[in-house]
């Protein structure tokens, strides 16, 4: 019988215990045999998830069928089993290197459900002669190393390994004290506006400056906290260091700009993270927007329901969200396709990579305009040149971070620049918004919507030319150009484009005269305008102008200017000219070309005197009979598509001089009334316009008066038949809701309602007050629309009488129900009659 003492009662290996006491007889003998003696330590990681798919039985027999592998390769007696799924063996040297590999070959046999996966650490006797209890713990360490590897392994000890777990100890045996003695020191990094390069945000870093060990970088001490779940400590520890800096710039006089944090996953599991540090924003009386939480998509992982509700917390509660590392991991989209933050920080790998490949240029402006799509912010970390500056401002990048506007600094730091005047500006809070306006449009839209001769065009610019322009009363600027709009500007007018600010009384005589009255009186007005201006060659440049923003604290205004066409001046008007003098009546219009079915689609706002262009495409009449019909009534569908071909508006347009068409288009808040209408252009046969205008009100007005009409019709017939009632209710069988559409002065002392819902509930109610108090009951259990329904259909009709208390005397009345259709849809008529 095995002796439980020494051997483990389910896999038959000695106990710890006996292994330690015999290990130090097999080391010398190991020894003696000219031999170094090493030490195992093995661990098999997954077990827990093998234990969940197959039981904890199976997990037994895998124990037991481990351990008679183990044996194998290593004698019984050489072997233990310490606890768990932890093993020891100890061998000499040679035989180890011989055996390791061949017996972790041999366990994958061991498991078909490749989750358990073998971890070997191993101690070599000849770095130095220690205990054998000390032995298995330096072993324990190297095969720590092993522990996120999703594959058997093994590792030796080593001096690196040591010194790893020294400093492993140290950091979490020094950090309460690191945390009160203030060794732990917060720096602040700028996050620069792209747009006006100032100072919109700081981002808080924890820094770790050691008496013995100097300075320890993030890497040193936050994977090892974060591992023995104390990084919540540091964490919350820096949020109290950044209000209690807040509270002392706003003492001071100085700018207070928001600050972002970073928090851990184990912050989230060690404690109610989202509660304290509302507790302690709240306590400082700081605003919660003002302190925005930084989360990495790596720590949502499987976590990710839990994640959400946490994050979805944050933000309820007033508290700015943004995903840190965005494009470090492979599953960013999914995550911010599931979870609302309100800024993307794009990864440095972004600019790290900025000059190898185009590729990542692209990539990055696609992100940008998907970012703008989804209205969330955007940050880019790791910048350090001015190229890459240019580039970001470009593609609409909102705000910069990197060693070019500034390293992590320390508040001491901080605050000497400021009063050496060495620091960069701080954005006026006031201005927050103008600024994220203008700084979000990417000027790198790589359509290029061109007039005319678009092949003549494209060899000029590969994008369209796009500028913000910043508006002063007396003078204007280029805040922002893209590449394309420099170009034109040297070669149409021999200028570069400097950035600053050009008098308003030399832009308004010359050259460029005409524009620039068009813009002044844009930013007047804000609305878009098309405009065509002589360049200094003689050729027609087509402009679009939109205004963007106002900043009432600068007194500026910032408008948006597109190059969308150069064309010949002979050339005569464009079909954007027939856009901007058909504006007024339809909300859109599509130039179409009935050879290739190519066209152009203006919009414009309802009685607005200018389009803008929303998209140019290929084979209009496939798309529209594809994508109107999704926006339609569905009572209009069938309609639109018996009447809407190619064919057919030729035909009608042949025969008539025009197609129209009439259905009604849904919103989010209903539906209205719209008209199509189609003409073949004059000028140029091959090409027709297309308009659609509102006639909601038009239609909604004939849809009454028709409706007046036709109940007129019903009631007057229905009191000429029934005699005199002193009240007449219509009511919705459905829905129960009702109108009063007549009644007898005498009637209005009960003060009833004249409309509402739950008809029968109300008048149940209201007898109460209206009947004789014999009647009343016998009426509110009859009186309910099962019953009136059951009545009317076995009987055509229902009707109740009984005694009313009118006027102070007891009267006899009768209550009549019955069903008419209006428009093919059932109604209740309810008629109140005093009885002779």
């Amino acid at each position: 019988m095995m002796d439980v003492n020494y051997y483990d009662y389910l896999t038959g290996l000695p106990t710890m215990t006996y292994f330690f006491e015999t290990a130090a007889a097999i080391k010398e003998k190991i020894t003696k045999q000219y031999d170094q003696p090493v030490l195992l330590f093995l661990n098999l990681s997954g077990m827990k998830v093998y234990n969940q798919k197959q039981g904890f039985s199976a997990g037994n027999d895998f124990l037991k069928a481990f351990s008679e592998t183990l044996t194998k390769y290593f004698d019984k007696e050489n072997c233990c089993r310490l606890g768990g799924v932890h093993f020891a063996a100890i061998s000499g040297e040679k035989q180890a290197k011989d055996t390791v590999y061949k017996f972790l070959e041999s366990c994958k046999l061991l498991d078909p459900t490749n989750v358990i996966f073998p971890h070997v650490g191993i101690y070599q006797y000849s770095t130095e002669d220690v205990s054998i209890n000390m032995a298995c713990d330096r072993a324990k360490l190297a095969c720590d190393a092993l522990k996120n590897d999703r594959s058997a392994g093994l590792a030796y000890y080593d001096l690196s390994i040591r010194h790893a777990d020294e400093n492993h100890r140290y950091i979490v045996e020094n950090l309460s004290k690191a945390l009160s003695e203030r060794w732990i020191t917060v720096y602040y990094q700028p996050i620069v506006r792209a747009v006006n390069a100032k100072i919109c945000d700081e981002e808080a870093l924890a820094r770790w400056i050691d008496p013995v060990k100097g300075f320890l970088s993030p890497a040193d001490f936050i994977p090892i906290l974060e591992e023995e779940k104390l990084i919540y400590k540091v964490d919350l520890y820096v949020v109290e260091r950044v209000l209690e800096k807040m509270k002392y710039m706003e003492s001071k006089g100085y700018p207070i700009i928001p600050q972002s944090i970073n928090l851990s996953r184990s912050d989230f599991e060690s404690c109610d993270i989202v509660e304290e540090i509302r507790s302690r924003v709240d306590l400082a009386g700081i605003s919660r927007s003002m302190l925005s939480i930084e989360i990495t998509e790596s720590i949502i992982g499987s976590y990710f329901d839990f994640m959400m509700k946490q994050i979805l917390r944050f933000k309820e509660l007033g508290f700015p969200v943004w995903m840190d590392d965005f494009g470090s991991g492979y599953s960013s989209l999914n995550v911010l396709k599931e979870i609302p933050f309100d800024l993307i920080k794009f990864d440095m790998s972004f600019m790290r990579q900025f000059n190898a490949k185009n590729n990542g240029k692209i990539i990055l402006a696609e992100l940008m305009k998907m970012a703008f799509s989804i209205d969330v912010d955007t940050v880019c970390e790791g910048v350090e040149t001015e190229e890459q500056i240019q580039f970001l401002r470009e593609v609409g990048c909102s705000k910069i971070q990197g060693f070019y506007y500034g390293k992590p600094t320390p508040l001491e730091l901080i605050l000497q620049n400021i009063s050496e005047k060495r620091a960069l500006d701080y954005e006026n809070p006031d201005e927050t918004h103008y600024y994220e306006t203008i700084g979000r449009v990417n000027l790198q839209d790589l359509t290029a919507i061109t007039y005319g001769n678009e092949k003549d065009f494209n060899n000029v610019f590969n994008m369209l030319p796009m500028a913000i322009l910043e508006l002063k009363s007396d003078a204007v600027r280029f805040v922002r150009t893209n590449q394309s709009y420099r170009n034109f500007f040297r070669r149409f007018f021999n200028l570069n484009l400097t950035g600053n600010d050009i008098p308003i009384t030399d832009v308004l005589k010359g050259n460029g005269a005409g524009f620039f009255s068009i813009v002044k009186q844009v930013s007047k007005d804000g609305n878009r305008a098309f405009i065509d201006e002589l360049l200094p060659d003689g050729s027609v440049a087509n402009y679009f102008i939109r205004k963007l923003a106002e900043n009432t604290c600068a007194k500026t205004v910032a408008l948006a200017v597109g190059v969308l066409s150069i064309r010949d001046a002979s050339k005569g008007t464009t079909y954007a000219n027939l856009a901007r003098a058909l504006a007024k009546d339809y909300f859109k219009l599509y130039y179409i070309n009935l050879e290739t079915d190519e066209y152009t689609e203006y919009d414009s706002a309802s009685g607005s005197e200018s389009m803008t262009i929303e998209n140019h495409g290929e084979n209009f009449f496939e798309q529209a009979k594809i994508e109107i019909p999704q926006r339609l009534h569905k009572d209009d569908i069938a309609m639109f598509d018996q009447f809407f071909s190619k064919e057919n508006i030729i035909k009608e347009i042949d025969s008539q001089g025009t197609f129209t068409l009439t259905y009604r288009i849904l919103t989010k808040d209903g539906s209205f009334y719209a008209n199509l209408k189609a003409m073949r252009m004059q000028q140029n046969g091959n090409y027709i316009i297309i308009g659609v205008s509102n006639i909601d009100s038009q239609m909604k007005q004939k849809e009454l008066l028709e409706k007046a009409q036709q109940e007129q019709i019903i009631y007057q017939r229905l009191m000429s038949l029934t005699g005199d009632y002193i009240a007449l209710y219509v009511v919705d069988p459905t829905t129960e809701e009702f109108t009063e559409y007549s009644s007898a002065s005498i009637y209005g002392e009960y003060n009833l309602p004249k409309h509402g819902k739950d008809f029968f509930a109300v008048t149940r109610k209201n007898a109460e007050k209206a009947l004789h108090p014999d009647d009343i009951a016998g009426f509110q259990k009859v009186f309910t629309l099962e019953n009136v329904l059951h009545e009317i259909e076995h009987g055509g009709l229902f009707t109740f009488h009984g005694r009313l208390i009118l006027g102070g005397k007891v009267q006899p009345y009768s209550v009549r129900v019955s069903m008419v259709k209006e428009k093919g849809e059932n109604k209740l008529i309810v008629g109140t009659r005093l009885s002779n």
